[in-house]
């Protein structure tokens, strides 16, 4: 089994969590300065990419408190897989190479969505109010459609099967190499095949179970850091922030400093 690690680990661990939890304080807060006074979530796309930027960001958080546990550290890889689809969207919508207006873009999204989060409604478990949750899918649906009307908008809606082709597009921009690999491996972790990262092999035909090494926590902390960084600086953008320079030093010295360069290097 895997001993307790020490207190002084544990110390420099919890304070990279802890900055890592007070990113997310500041991309809420840049998001928020970038919206337009009375912005409502009908604004088009501020809303929608608004909403996105909501549920990265829980998913985000997530993750860290996942990591703040060796037992529970494997699902932040696992959630990385979202942040990553959160990140393909955002950039699909902030693309003018993709088409349309960034409104437009916007509305391919949700109107996809919406008819996904629709069919899902069919199929809810027990102790859920499927008519109520229904109507209200339904309501959003009609509001999607009458906006895309009003707007002129073409092109398909926009689904979780076309994530994958956009990160691969994004994977060939400079520094961003790592995005397709990444994904991959989530999916690997997702579908519960990622109990090596739980073993250490022995190098004798037995293994310790230490659940995850400082080395894997400080990866999967660093690739949810980055992601969600990213993703952010998208929104931003697309936002129309005017400043985000200082956020994006904050997250640079997290992920390149010293402190989790070392736990990088703990075996």
């Amino acid at each position: 089994m895997r001993q307790d690690a020490p207190d002084s680990f544990k110390t420099v661990w919890n304070a990279l969590l802890d900055r890592a939890v007070a990113i997310s304080d500041h991309a809420l807060s840049l998001i928020d300065h970038a919206l337009p006074e009375n912005t409502s979530m009908a604004t088009l796309p501020h809303g929608i990419v608004y909403r996105l930027h909501l549920a990265a960001t829980a998913t985000y958080r997530s993750a860290i408190v996942c990591l703040r546990s060796p037992e529970t550290s494997v699902s932040a890889f696992a959630l990385l897989r979202g942040l990553l689809e959160a990140w393909a969207h955002l950039d699909f919508i902030g693309d003018d190479g993709q088409g349309g207006d960034v409104r437009c873009r916007a509305l391919r999204y949700e109107l996809g969505a919406a008819k996904e989060w629709m069919d899902s409604v069919h199929d809810a478990p027990p102790g859920f109010d499927q008519e109520t949750w229904g109507a209200q899918a339904q309501t959003r649906l009609v509001d999607i459609q009458e906006a895309w009307q009003l707007l002129g908008c073409t092109g398909k809606p926009r689904t979780r099967k076309e994530v994958d082709a956009t990160l691969h597009r994004m994977g060939k921009r400079a520094k961003m190499e790592w995005v397709p690999g990444a994904w991959r491996a989530t999916s690997v972790t997702v579908h519960m095949y990622g109990v090596d990262f739980a073993l250490l092999d022995r190098g004798d035909g037995s293994s310790d179970l230490v659940w995850a090494l400082p080395r894997y926590q400080a990866t999967w902390l660093s690739l949810a850091a980055s992601s969600y960084a990213y993703l952010t600086l998208t929104a931003a953008r697309t936002l129309g922030a005017a400043n985000a320079t200082q956020f994006g030093e904050e997250v640079r010295l997290l992920v390149e400093g010293q402190e989790l360069r070392r736990v990088l290097d703990v075996r």
